[in-house]
């Protein structure tokens, strides 16, 4: 699964689109949309979106959330199979590669079957943490909730 930016003329990332809910006629969930295989069999997403002031519409393998508008697309490939190679940020100039995140994803080994990309590739309603200069920031460990505050409800 990937992320759907959407960019303007000059290449400024101005909305993203983390995961689409698939329904059928009835309105029964069937399932989460595929946005990279919709782009790779050729599909545009203006079949997807419409997004204002937008000149197209691309995956990305991360996860950025609000982070991805300070961002720049540069794209790669023949017209009508363009993709997004890499994301440059407006102030810093730091790329983020594609190349180099599916690198990282490839070397990522199995574990019962799945590779655990979280940590590359953040994920929908958890993007990655970047720092000033659009870097990937080390997540901080998760701290335990102390123990005298009150719960609404118990987990499993």
């Amino acid at each position: 699964m990937k992320a759907l930016l959407a960019y303007d003329d000059p290449g400024n990332v101005i909305a993203t689109l983390d995961h689409l809910i698939a329904r059928d006629a009835a309105g029964t969930v069937t399932g989460l949309i595929d946005f990279g295989a919709h782009e790779d069999a050729g599909g545009e997403h203006t079949d997807i979106w419409t997004v204002e002031g937008a000149k197209g519409s691309k995956v990305w393998p991360e996860w950025l959330g609000a982070r991805a508008h300070e961002f720049r697309v540069e794209l790669e490939g023949a017209p009508g199979h363009k993709r997004i190679a890499a994301l440059v940020h407006r102030q810093s100039g730091h790329r983020r590669e594609r190349a180099a995140i599916e690198a990282a994803i490839a070397a990522t080994p199995f574990v019962d079957g799945v590779r655990d990309i979280r940590h590359i590739v953040g994920g929908p309603h958890r993007p990655l943490t970047l720092d000033a200069k659009g870097r990937t920031m080390t997540r901080p460990k998760a701290v335990a909730t102390p123990a005298h505050l009150p719960l609404v409800g118990r987990g499993p």
